[in-house]
């Protein structure tokens, strides 16, 4: 059973459209859920063991970048995740810290 560890409100990128909803950080994956409204509605899945790397990225308003809400998720196949989430130095931190945690665990067993 898995354990949610972090969730809230999040947009993902998919090509031009911010899909709203829900993102759901558990100790096996990162889920975004999203609302029913969008016209793009499937589910995303990005398994922890298959994130390569995260990072921060500053959105633009006006072709200014302003807007420090982006987080991006880069699985092991270069593939990247673009969220607009509140906090995302948090975000960052926790999903970087459920990372440390499966690699340890996965050592001592």
């Amino acid at each position: 059973m898995e354990n949610i560890i972090k969730q809230g409100l999040a947009n993902l990128w998919k090509g031009k459209e911010g899909v709203g909803g829900k993102l759901y950080l558990t100790d096996q994956q990162l889920i975004h859920q999203p609302h029913k409204a969008n016209i793009q509605s499937d589910r995303v899945e990005i398994k922890l063991a298959d994130v390569d790397y995260v990072e921060l990225y500053t959105n633009k308003l006006f072709g200014l970048s302003v807007i420090k809400n982006g987080l991006t998720v880069v699985d092991k196949t270069g593939t990247p995740y673009k969220f607009v989430v509140n906090k995302r130095e948090d975000w960052k931190n926790e999903i970087e810290r459920q990372l440390e945690t499966n690699k340890a665990d996965a050592i001592s067993n």
